[in-house]
């Protein structure tokens, strides 16, 4: 069987990680190692009979203070710019091992104490965004461009696109489940404010049996089989926490998981306050949930890798929160699914990251971008994706395919997002 080898006298667990990152995760190939005398500052990757020889980054050596001191410096090569240069006499001029760590485990947010008021690092901070290397899957095209100078057959193509769509369920309908109290109170606020046209609507789907606006649930998973797609959602059940855990009383949300789990994949998503510090609210949580699920995705996107061991511990396998708030994009360099690993214990972990392309808000709430203008990002970060043969997860909300509120008019984006997705990049 073909296999890649790299010579090197005595390599890292980051160097075993990066190297399984880059050739068998992106490009389905086996890597075997092979002791090489007199290699200290540099390695070699053999393909039949080819090879490249690597320079080693301080982060392949787990030198992060030297590596942070000096800088992660970025070099252009072929077409992109990588991080982790390193200079010499070698064929490349960065460390690709080195920049598959620094990607996917994110270095840089592990080194920075520069976060935003929800403990989550930015990707405008993001040195991939500075570079214009965020809306690409950085790691991937290195990959690509590895496996084209060692003559690797048989790579991922835009033939091993897949994409996936997932909805967050984080405040399942806009009246429907509260008690009588609350929604007199609401109905009071809109009156004093002149929302008249949310008094008649809550009126009307309390009173009247109409559809709530948020309630998209039927909508999206005909849209989705339509298009043979599958439907797979995360659902908040969480004590109302404001401001950041609101949502419905958990024996309503419960109901609402009964409905969806004939149609619909159900996974958990954890509360802003589970994915804090404290363990034994995230245990709770887990526990109370009616469904057994090993896959998460944080409230607020605030899986951050410092929270990967603990995920572990809790029996969850999948996490899909790899991605950013405020920008679209692949915050890890990955597009396609791939294994954590633990920066400060050195070890591979056995949960799998499935990294998010882009989120519904980060258009809307960061960006300001009119449906037009979202439609074209969200196709070009697709080219990208599907010219490396990896997996795009878009993440969307039930609220914004409602038509209601500020999503007015964004109804339609989604099924166009669908369409663009699916036509491989042919309009």
């Amino acid at each position: 069987m073909n296999q890649i080898l790299i010579k090197y006298s005595s390599p890292t667990e980051r160097m075993r990680y990066g190297a399984d990152l880059v050739f068998r995760v992106c490009l389905g190939i086996e890597v075997s190692w092979e002791n090489c005398e007199n290699t200290e500052d540099s390695y070699v990757i053999f393909y039949k009979s080819k090879s490249i020889s690597c320079p080693i980054h301080p982060i392949s050596f787990s030198q992060d203070e030297q590596a942070l001191s000096s800088g992660v410096k970025w070099v252009e090569s072929n077409g992109y710019k990588f991080p982790c240069e390193v200079l010499g006499l070698n064929d490349l001029r960065y460390d690709p091992l080195a920049v598959a760590v620094f990607s996917a485990c994110r270095w840089e947010e592990t080194m920075s104490a520069d976060k935003d008021e929800h403990g989550r690092f930015r990707g405008v901070h993001s040195s991939a965004h500075e570079h214009g290397m965020l809306l690409t899957p950085l790691v991937e095209n290195m990959a690509h461009v590895l496996a084209e100078e060692l003559g690797v057959e048989n790579i991922p193509s835009d033939k091993d696109y897949e994409f996936i769509p997932t909805i967050d369920i984080d405040v399942a309908y806009a009246f429907k489940g509260r008690s009588g109290l609350h929604n007199l109170a609401a109905s009071l606020r809109d009156l004093v404010l002149f929302r008249f046209q949310n008094c008649i609507l809550r009126f009307k789907v309390l009173f009247k049996g109409d559809k709530d606006p948020y309630d998209s649930f039927k909508w999206l998973s005909d849209l989705h089989q339509s298009n043979s797609l599958p439907s797979r959602c995360f659902v908040l059940r969480a004590k109302n926490n404001r401001p950041y855990d609101v949502g419905l009383a958990p024996v309503e949300v419960d109901v609402l998981i009964g409905n969806l789990v004939e149609n619909w994949t159900v996974c958990w998503h954890p509360s802003y306050s589970a994915t804090g510090n404290d363990s034994d609210v995230f245990s709770a949580e887990k526990n109370a949930f009616p469904c057994a699920s090993d896959e998460i995705r944080t409230h607020f996107l605030r899986g951050n890798t410092d929270i990967w061991p603990q995920l572990v511990e809790n029996g969850i396998a999948h996490d899909y929160s790899m991605g950013y708030a405020d920008l679209p994009g692949f915050r890890a360099g990955m597009s396609r699914p791939y294994p954590a690993f633990d920066l400060a214990n050195n070890e591979p972990l056995p949960l799998i990251i499935h990294p998010i392309a882009v989120m519904d808000s980060s258009l809307i709430t960061y960006m300001k971008l009119t449906p037009a203008e979202a439609l074209q990002v969200v196709g070009a970060i697709s080219d990208s994706v599907k010219k490396v043969g990896g997996t795009m997860v878009t993440l969307w909300h039930n609220t914004s395919v409602s038509d209601y509120g500020i999503w007015k008019g964004w109804q339609v984006v989604y099924v166009k997002l669908l369409k663009r997705c699916l036509l491989c990049g042919h309009e």
